[in-house]
């Protein structure tokens, strides 16, 4: 199952105060997923992709140009979500998640896709459980443009398993990082594609 699900084109969704907890492997189980049927995940065509599925990710870098996102404005905010599979998936421009707890079973907590999103003051405890893929991160941001990842604690609790990225960009440019701390994480950030970024003191 997943907690919160998007269903029609939403704009400016505020998720707060809650606590979310799915448990599963199934690639459904997802604690927030704010991506409209009719986003651009569903209808820009990546190859040997199903819609609503995170794990399509193909590679590195496998379009141009980005497609048409919207200005969706969601607002995730001091929310604890306890998922097996992703803890928080948003598509649109201008997506917030802030002074929340994601923890997750799988090796992905958070996937964002479109510029302009701010991910600060949470913390992301991954487990690791599951093999590794070339997708696999704490956060991975797609096409996220401007992105800020701010003053978020990063956690890997695995066991004999190698941690993932803390981050992973994808087509992500001009992403500033300011005051994360890392544990567990043997590599803090991966840049796939025309990524790229800076960490402010």
């Amino acid at each position: 199952m997943t907690g919160i699900l998007d269903r029609i084109p939403s704009e400016h969704l505020y998720v707060h105060n809650g606590t979310i907890h799915v448990p599963g492997t199934d690639e459904h189980n997802i604690g927030i997923d704010l991506q409209a049927m009719s986003s651009p995940r569903e209808t820009y065509a990546r190859p040997n992709c199903k819609a609503s599925q995170t794990t399509c990710m193909d590679g590195p870098s496998v379009h141009q140009k980005a497609p048409p996102y919207r200005r969706t404005e969601h607002v995730v905010e001091k929310v604890n979500v306890r998922a097996g599979h992703l803890g928080v998936q948003m598509v649109g421009i201008g997506n917030t998640l802030r002074d929340s707890v994601i923890e997750v079973d799988s090796r992905g907590a958070i996937a964002l896709f479109g510029p302009g999103s701010k991910i600060e003051n949470n913390t992301i405890i991954v487990h690791g459980k599951g093999d590794a893929t070339s997708d696999d991160g704490a956060i991975v941001l797609w096409d996220g443009n401007g992105a800020v990842i701010r003053n978020n604690r990063f956690i890997f609790k695995g066991w004999f398993k190698k941690a993932p990225p803390a981050i992973r960009l994808i087509d992500s440019a001009d992403v500033r990082l300011e005051g994360n701390t890392f544990e567990g994480f043997d590599q803090r950030v991966e840049q796939v594609g025309a990524s790229s970024y800076r960490i402010n003191p």
